[in-house]
């Protein structure tokens, strides 16, 4: 008879909510019963109970914890106050830990919730779907197959709406950061950032904001980044604040026979066969995004591939821990993205490149002197 898993949800109506589907990922998992949810909000406790037909609700998750058993927790809230003190409850219980992104507001949060996860034998997974979908993995083995020749360098953009600047790099530039992590398997060495305000004015300690949904402090309304990945690969990372009808948000990567183009969290992805990177009607364009539908044995069930990515993360986690592995979209894979956030900043205040990992570990707009 196939295993079944016990799953349980963390909520917070009103501060973070239920996060990007990170409840209703179980609904679409044969193998996983949902056991119970925790919500502080009573209101929002009974419509997530009627949403995902669960009848054991607390308005405690630590009550919860300690009267129920699971498998694997989700930990939905998409702000990032209460992510540390819920990952460590979760991983005391013995539970795997399925995060919404980003990690956490400080690499000193980061680095406790993965020690203690790994204290406690639970696999730690963070939801960047991005990596996770079947055409983010075909587009992976591409690049290593030579598909875009040598890889030389990438782009990376945010969303570049309101939120353009500090905001967008953490909400959304997680996902391009640890896209292009994954796509590339390997991590940066060091990063030279520039952060500066709509007048150009470059930011000082001073600029810094208490972030909207519990960020933590951020600062900027544009962000330009360099990165190095070693063998000569560079790549850089842009967001500037209200770029109306911005559809750039993701990855562009350029090797020495084509480009590939990551967009919209790998819905679309696309390689143009050209070695002089200027695409144009003689060009090839190759839909990736197709080739893997066609080439692969994925889920159908999944409406969207935010809901692909969830799925795929939850299997993984629960796999990883009975195989004594890393998941693969890990804890130290979150952490990696606030790496390269955090030293954006640590390097526009210090004037210079910095080296990755960064020392400090606490955030550099606290921290800088």
């Amino acid at each position: 008879m196939p295993k079944r898993y016990r799953a349980g949800v963390i909520g917070s109506t009103g501060r973070g909510g239920y996060g990007h589907g990170l409840d209703r990922v179980y609904l679409g998992l044969d193998e996983c019963d949902i056991i119970a949810v925790a919500d502080d909000n009573a209101e929002g406790l009974q419509e997530a109970g009627k949403r995902l037909g669960v009848l054991n609700l607390y308005d405690d998750y630590r009550e919860m914890l300690a009267k129920e058993t699971f498998d694997i927790v989700s930990v939905c809230p998409t702000w990032l106050d209460r992510h540390a003190e819920m990952v460590l409850a979760v991983a005391e219980a013995g539970a795997c830990v399925f995060l919404e992104k980003p990690i956490a507001r400080t690499l000193t949060e980061a680095d406790v919730m993965i020690s203690a996860c790994e204290k406690a034998g639970v696999t730690l997974g963070i939801a960047h779907q991005g990596r996770a979908v079947n055409t983010a993995q075909y587009a992976r083995k591409l690049i290593n197959a030579g598909a875009i020749g040598d890889v030389i360098s990438a782009q990376m953009r945010g969303k570049e709406d309101n939120r353009g600047g500090g905001e967008d790099l953490m909400v959304l530039g997680t996902h391009a950061l640890d896209l292009l992590r994954y796509l590339l398997g390997r991590n940066p060495a060091w990063v030279f950032g520039s952060v500066t305000m709509d007048d150009g004015r470059p930011i000082q300690p001073g600029d810094a904001i208490d972030g909207p949904v519990e960020l933590g402090l951020i600062a900027g309304d544009r962000i330009h980044a360099l990165y190095g990945f070693g063998n000569g690969v560079t790549a850089t990372f842009e967001s500037r604040r209200n770029q109306e009808d911005s559809n750039r948000f993701g990855v562009q990567i350029y090797g020495t026979r084509g480009i590939m183009t990551v967009y919209h969290l790998s819905q679309e992805i696309s390689i143009y066969e050209s070695p002089y990177w200027r695409p144009d009607r003689t060009v090839l364009v190759r839909d990736i995004s197709m080739e893997a539908l066609e080439k692969s044995n994925a889920d159908t069930e999944f409406q969207s591939p935010q809901l692909e990515g969830n799925a795929t993360i939850v299997r993984d986690i629960l796999q990883a821990r009975e195989e004594g592995r890393r998941p693969v979209s890990s804890g130290h894979d979150g952490r990696w993205s606030l790496e390269m956030i955090h030293g954006i900043y640590a390097s526009h205040l210090y004037g210079g490149r910095i080296s990755l990992p960064l020392e400090n570990r606490d955030h550099p707009l606290y921290s800088y002197d």
